[in-house]
């Protein structure tokens, strides 16, 4: 089983509704869940479940943001603009070069 994302971490939804989607871990559920958020349809008040298995595990979000989302005083506008900001990183790499992430 694959060991569970920091919190912060951006991950990409590969199962489900929101498969195709990006969002940042902002907690644990359980030994193979994690809560996400994506700061707009699923904001931090309300993350969703998501089991290990159907998630891609990206790169770590910016240090500050893991710790203000720990200390849950992280904004949901601070969520979506980091992801936009790793999504276009992770882009700009060739990933999923001429896509617009589903954001």
């Amino acid at each position: 089983m694959k060991e569970p994302p920091k919190i912060g971490t951006l991950v990409h939804s590969l199962a489900g509704r929101d498969s195709g989607g990006y969002y940042l871990v902002v907690g644990y559920a359980g030994p193979h869940t994690v809560l996400v958020a994506n700061g707009k349809s699923r904001p931090l008040k309300n993350p969703k479940k998501k089991n290990l298995r159907h998630l891609r595990i990206h790169q770590d979000g910016p240090a500050p943001l893991a710790e203000r989302i720990r200390q849950r005083k992280a904004r949901d506008e601070e969520i979506a603009q980091a992801i936009r900001e790793m999504v276009s990183v992770e882009l700009s790499g060739g990933e999923r070069e001429g896509n617009k992430p589903d954001v």
